[in-house]
């Protein structure tokens, strides 16, 4: 919930200087909301100050030096699909702004019709929208038993998350662990006691990976992280050191005290990737870590490789 507590932060992308000053003072002049406005007068620098600072809704004018019509918006949205977006349009341009509305965008407004009280009222509309549609994902796209983000969350984050790289020119790494003779933690101690394991290691993950990562549990024993803006080196080492203090971890499910090993396949992705070839390259470097010995990675630098991928209808 958006309070008077912190400023609300919005991305304003406008190149006309004019309108950006004008709609600039209508924010920051409200008595009773606390705007913070940052300016990007380009889709370029736009997506640079995404890439740097956080922000709950972004104003964005569709005709920008860089980008014509729905591009901007779409590559707003590939760059960080929850935030919410409101269009500015010219008095010619509200066809492309419905546009806009059925892409995903919250609301639009005619820059020559703006008032403060219509501006702020559209933009905590779309804020709230925008919160009540992720409210809903978020019970769709959560694991129940380990309150982790699930298979579903996951691939689309990777498909953001490998847009959002490619248009940036960063590098982007994915880690698929396995938990190593989970079976004979459940053949032995039941499915509660596997249970409690899976939670265990879900938090630690969850607490353990560090800023733009996203762990999420795949299914069954397996987990992923994903890690936008981590090269493979980085990525393999921050893997290694997660095994290993997994390792020096102890469930505890009642009197038991048991420890937990996992085994790891890591790589990173080429531009052209999607997530089957992404996982499969994964699951076949996790089945030679498993087969050299458990409780280790196998790694791969896929940066090169030029992947085909069937496009889902």
């Amino acid at each position: 919930m958006l309070t008077n507590l912190r400023p609300i932060q919005v991305l304003l992308v406008e190149d006309t200087e004019n309108d950006a000053i004008f709609v600039t003072r209508l924010l920051e002049c409200n008595p009773s909301l606390n705007f913070s406005v940052r300016r990007a007068d380009t889709l370029e620098a736009a997506i640079s100050l995404m890439g740097a600072e956080d922000f709950d809704v972004s104003l964005l004018d569709l005709s920008l030096p860089d980008a014509k019509g729905l591009e901007s918006f779409d590559k707003i949205r590939a760059m960080d699909a929850r935030l919410p977006v409101v269009v500015l349009t010219d008095l010619n341009d509200e066809e492309l702004a419905l546009l806009a509305i059925e892409s995903g965008a919250q609301d639009f407004m005619s820059k020559d019709h703006i008032t403060g009280q219509m501006l702020y009222r559209s933009l905590i509309f779309a804020i709230a929208r925008q919160q009540k549609v992720l409210g809903f994902q978020a019970a769709a796209d959560t694991d129940p038993l380990t309150g982790m983000p699930n298979r579903r969350h996951l691939k689309t984050w990777f498909t953001e998350s490998l847009e959002s790289t490619r248009i940036s020119g960063t590098e982007m790494s994915i880690a698929i662990l396995d938990l190593d003779h989970f079976k004979r933690i459940n053949d032995e101690h039941g499915h509660f006691v596997g249970d409690a394991v899976l939670r265990h290691v879900g938090k630690f993950l969850a607490e353990s990976i560090g800023p733009r990562m996203l762990a999420a549990r795949f299914g069954g024993e397996e987990f992923a992280i994903l890690m936008p803006g981590y090269p493979l080196p980085i990525a393999v080492s921050f893997i290694d050191r997660t095994l290993r203090e997994l390792a020096s971890e102890k469930v505890t499910a009642g009197d038991l005290a048991i420890s937990v090993t996992s085994s790891a396949g890591v790589i990173n992705t080429p531009p052209n990737d999607c997530w089957d070839a992404a996982y499969m390259a994964c699951d076949v470097l996790l089945y030679e870590a498993k087969t050299s010995g458990r409780n280790r990675l196998a790694s791969k630098d896929r940066s090169r490789e030029t992947v085909g991928c069937l496009k889902h209808a």
